[in-house]
C-alpha cells in the first residue's frame, strides 16, 4: 500500500515528521497520533497487564500468568519390559548390510561369490565395499564419448595390480591400445574403455 504525505503541496511517499505529530495520507484517508519526546517511548492507551501470583499474594508486571503443571500419580509408575522388543527391533531399519554367512570363494545362488583372498596373499589388496561388491565402477562422460572403468579402495603395491591388469586386458582389447592410469593418492586404477566385467573376473580369480 502506497503512502503518500503531503507537505506545502508538495507530495511525497512515506513518513513526514510534521510538528508534534506523523501524518499519514493513503487514498484519501489521513490519521494522526501523537509523538514521544526524543529518547522516550511512544505513548499507549493501554495500561500494563497485572497478574497476581498465588504463592505471594503480590501482583507481578509478567504479561502471562505462572503455569504450574501437575502430573498425576499413575503417571510416577513406569514398567521396563524387554518381552515385546523383539517386536520393535524388527522394525528398526539396519544401519549396514548383513555380512553374508557363507564360506570363503562360496557362490552363492544369486551369483555372489564370497571373497577369499587376504591381505597377505599379494603385495597389493583390493577390499569390498561396504556392499560386499567390488569396487569396480564405470563413469561415462558423454561431452567426452568415453567411458572410463575404475578400481577403487586399492592397499599395498597399487603399481603391482596395474601391471598385472594390463597385462589381462591387452590380449583382451587387441589391436586396440590400452589406456591405464595410477592415482596412488586416491588408491584408484583407471583404465580407458567399458571393462567392468573383465576387470572384476580378473579380481575374482585372485580371491578379492
Amino acid at each position: 500500500m502506497a503512502v503518500v504525505v503531503s507537505v506545502g503541496g508538495v507530495s511525497t511517499r512515506g513518513l513526514v515528521r510534521l510538528a508534534p505529530v506523523w501524518k499519514c495520507v493513503s487514498r484519501g484517508a489521513s490519521s494522526s497520533f501523537p509523538i514521544a519526546p526524543p529518547g522516550e517511548y511512544p505513548p499507549t492507551n493501554h495500561p500494563p497487564t497485572y497478574y497476581v501470583d498465588p504463592n505471594t499474594s503480590a501482583p507481578t508486571s509478567s504479561k502471562l500468568p505462572a503455569l504450574k503443571h501437575t502430573h498425576p500419580q499413575s503417571y510416577e509408575k513406569v514398567e521396563m519390559s524387554t518381552a515385546e522388543w523383539s517386536y520393535v527391533e524388527r522394525l528398526i531399519p539396519p544401519t549396514a548390510i548383513p555380512k553374508p554367512t557363507v564360506n570363503p570363494g562360496e557362490v552363492t545362488p544369486s551369483g555372489w561369490v564370497a571373497p577369499s583372498a587376504g591381505p597377505r596373499d599379494y603385495p597389493y589388496f583390493v577390499p569390498r565395499a561396504a556392499s560386499h561388491m567390488l569396487p569396480v565402477y564405470l563413469l561415462h562422460q558423454p561431452i567426452l564419448s568415453r567411458f572410463i572403468t575404475s578400481v577403487k579402495h586399492v592397499e599395498g603395491d597399487i603399481f603391482v595390480l596395474a601391471e598385472e591388469l594390463r597385462e589381462h586386458l591387452t590380449p583382451l582389447i587387441a589391436p586396440k591400445i590400452l589406456c591405464l592410469r595410477v592415482h596412488e593418492p586416491h588408491q584408484m586404477i583407471q583404465v580407458k574403455g567399458q571393462l567392468v566385467g573383465e576387470i572384476k573376473e580378473f579380481l575374482l580369480k585372485k580371491g578379492f
